[in-house]
């Protein structure tokens, strides 16, 4: 099954998600080898240096344990056995890093210090940062016209810093909402169709709470871009276009907020709404008190292996007019070195496990939606479905260096406006208060 394009608006970088394990489509890769200096699609000096290159490639793995510990590890093991197969001569070794400020700030030394790895992956958040440091080699010299061809074009735009595309990208776990079939049913309400409207949404959430079942529930914590569903889908972005204005006051920004208190002001979300962690907005969900839930594709394994019939629907439509979603991206980056060769060769690397290739060799690789439109998840995993659909809609969070510092603001006044503490409009206010010094305002 091929994926519809469809066209999107721009859109800016944002933050990707941990996923647990889902399965990959098997389309065959219709890329190979890397273009010249003479333009996509051409031949030349980068796609000889990639195809001659014998020796080692250092790949940089958050999270990886040898020997297969872990589901990710024994894909990673099996996607270096598999391309090595194919490129005789080249030599990867896998080295793992925690998920931690401890991990992450060895990476970040190592990039620094050009004795870092040659390719890595990384939450797209994290580009802009190493991008100002200029520490990454593009992937611009690199790309084919099939794989422009192939990779959505909002998802590509997604990894552009000032001009240059900085990684290659590899999936995106849009936000969805999930419903909890067994409590429609009992309720007796019906599943709305994927136009459900936010007036729609605020009807079932108070019509599905009572009898200790919250009608929604969503994580609105650090790092989280699934409240901001609610205020993106009314038009509102965290800034415009070009980075330089914070704009989430806005009139629309200010009602999506006042919707997610009015609910919560209504019981119609759970009390610790404000403290809630993720797992356990996941948990409450299986466990049958709440009735929606927003969450990216990673949820779907856990929740098929507990036996909950749910469906997955895009955010409901609000003032925007049109279906919109938020979500991180997964990317593969590699280091500048002094090796052209080498550096070729980790870019012919990264083509590799971000392509359809990578999921035929390697079955259970994409652990969400991929990037390329010959990538169906869904032909494997038939709930992934609605993901693949939403790829065209999705916005991210803004490609500037200090995005971590606004995020952190943003998400405690947030919470201070669902629990009725600030109205949304003085919650919002508050926040571009710290948040606009950042942009140079």
């Amino acid at each position: 099954m091929k994926r519809r394009r469809i066209a999107a608006p721009p859109i800016i970088l944002g933050l990707a998600l941990l996923l647990p394990g889902c399965t990959p489509g098997t389309t065959p890769s219709t890329t190979s080898g890397g273009p010249g200096t003479g333009g996509p699609g051409t031949s030349g000096p980068a796609t000889s240096d990639a195809a001659a290159y014998q020796g080692p490639l250092d790949w940089w793995h958050l999270g990886y344990a040898p020997g297969g510990e872990t589901a990710t590890s024994q894909l990673v093991d099996d996607a270096v056995a598999a391309y090595e197969a194919k490129h005789p001569g080249v030599d990867i070794t896998v080295t793992g890093i925690p998920f931690s400020d401890e991990g992450l700030a060895r990476l970040d030394t190592g990039l620094a210090a050009g004795s870092g790895p040659d390719i890595f992956r990384i939450a797209s958040d994290r580009l802009p940062g190493y991008g100002a440091q200029g520490v990454l080699s593009p992937i611009d010299e690199f790309l084919t016209e099939e794989d422009t061809a192939d990779i959505l074009p909002n998802l590509l735009e997604g990894v552009e810093y000032e001009g240059d595309h900085l990684a290659w990208p590899q999936w995106v776990p849009p936000v969805g909402f999930y419903l909890n079939e067994a409590i429609f049913q009992e309720a007796g309400v019906d599943i709305p169709e994927a136009d459900w409207t936010v007036e729609e949404f605020q009807q079932l959430a108070q019509d599905l709470t009572g009898d200790d079942v919250f009608g929604f529930a969503t994580y609105m914590g650090p790092a989280s871009v699934n409240e901001l569903t609610l205020l993106y889908n009314q038009g509102a972005t965290v800034l415009n276009e070009d980075n330089t204005e914070y704009t989430l006051n806005s009139e629309a920004g200010v009602k999506g907020l006042q919707m997610m208190a009015e609910l919560f002001q209504a019981g119609a979300m759970p009390p610790d709404s404000t403290t809630i962690v993720l797992p356990d907005v996941e948990q409450g969900f299986i466990d049958g008190r709440f009735a929606m839930m927003t969450g990216g594709s990673g949820s779907i394994t856990n929740l098929k292996a507990n036996e909950v019939e749910f469906t997955i629907l895009p955010p409901p439509i609000g003032d925007a007019g049109e279906t919109v979603t938020v979500g991180g991206m997964g990317t593969y980056a590699v280091p500048q070195k002094d090796d052209p060769a080498r550096v070729a060769a980790a870019h012919e690397l990264g083509r590799y496990l971000t392509s359809a290739e990578v999921a035929e060799d390697v079955p259970g690789w994409y652990l969400a939606p991929g990037t390329r439109e010959s990538i169906t998840v869904s032909d494997t995993t038939p709930e992934m479905a609605p993901f693949e659909e939403m790829l065209p809609n999705v916005r991210f969070m803004p490609l500037i260096e200090d995005w971590a510092q606004v995020d952190s603001f943003i998400h405690p006044e947030i919470q201070l406006a669902v629990s009725g503490e600030k109205s949304a409009q003085q919650a919002l206010d508050d926040a571009g208060a710290q948040i606009s010094p950042l942009l140079g305002e």
